[in-house]
């Protein structure tokens, strides 16, 4: 018989030491989240003065634009209720759009956050599919790994991981996902594995003092 998928709190989260770590990285993507959010919205309306101008989209995508910029305003205003009925008000009137895809990773964070797995796994997931390079794919995939590991899908959350690490174009991204995958390796028992990861990530220019102190933490993990 398959067990329910239970319902997980972030205090529930949080008393893992490994899971602490991915609240962490979160932070660490989204510590200037106003700021991107902002950068979103400037973005969103240059294109759509741009599609506008040129008429080289149709006037479905610009609507699904606007109103994306729209639900992110709302967010950026810490709204949350009003924010998650305007992205689901995206992703319903607005489907195959890429306004709908991103909606959709925020109601995933949303649900991740407030401790909905496995509705926040549906909507990521259905996230990463479309967009499996997109810039939010790395934060994405962080919490479907999360997700699994949670549910005590170790190996499942590695191979989400390594599928994440094939895709990911940033550095920066590319760093916290090898970091996530190597205190996976560590909680697995894979000891050799966690090892090489953190210590190739010591040995790259330009590494991040949070990046080292995350390595270093991983290390200390491994010889205690």
């Amino acid at each position: 018989m398959l067990r329910p998928k239970k319902k997980i709190t972030r205090k529930e989260i949080q008393r893992d030491p490994f899971l602490e770590t991915v609240d962490q990285a979160q932070a660490h993507l989204e510590e200037n989240r106003s700021k991107y959010l902002q950068l979103g919205i400037v973005l969103l309306i240059l294109l759509l003065g741009y599609n506008i101008t040129t008429n080289r989209k149709s006037q479905r995508d610009i609507d699904a634009s606007a109103s994306l910029g729209d639900a992110l305003l709302t967010l950026d205003n810490d709204d949350l209720t009003t924010a998650q009925f305007q992205f689901e008000t995206v992703l319903n009137e607005f489907d195959n759009t890429p306004s709908a895809s991103v909606a959709g990773y925020y109601l995933g964070k949303i649900n991740y956050n407030a401790g909905n797995m496995e509705e926040a796994g549906r909507y990521l997931n259905s996230y990463i599919k479309v967009s499996p390079k997109g810039f939010l794919a790395p934060s994405a995939t962080i919490m479907l790994a999360d997700i699994s590991a949670n549910d005590d899908q170790l190996k499942e959350a590695i191979q989400i991981l390594n599928k994440g690490i094939r895709n990911v174009n940033s550095k920066k991204d590319l760093r916290l996902l090898r970091l996530r995958k190597a205190e996976l390796e560590l909680r697995q028992g894979n000891k050799e594995i966690a090892k090489s990861i953190v210590e190739e990530l010591l040995l790259e220019d330009g590494i991040t003092n949070w990046n080292k102190q995350r390595a270093q933490e991983i290390v200390g993990r491994i010889v205690s």
